[in-house]
């Protein structure tokens, strides 16, 4: 799992969602996965409500899939109902 987690992030780290996060992960000493699935979840919530809308829907759909694809790996998020 830590090579998934591994290969997730860096996807996750190209997003332009990703860039407009809080990137806490780069300061979570323990679940950086977590901190950082929390993060574009935070962002693809506040597009969602036009708070941000400066991110295409393709940008928006890419962040989207990968939460979907990825929610599995996380730790404290496996069972969190995604509300988009």
């Amino acid at each position: 799992m830590d090579q998934q987690r591994e290969k997730a992030s860096a996807i996750a780290h190209e997003f332009v969602v990703y860039q407009e996060s809080e990137q806490s992960d780069i300061k979570a000493e323990e679940k950086a996965f977590d901190a950082l699935w929390q993060s574009i979840y935070d962002v693809c919530k506040l597009i969602n409500f036009g708070i941000i809308d400066d991110i295409t829907q393709e940008e928006f759909e890419e962040a989207y899939s990968w939460l979907k694809a990825t929610q599995s790996l996380t730790e404290d998020y496996q069972d969190f109902e995604l509300e988009f």
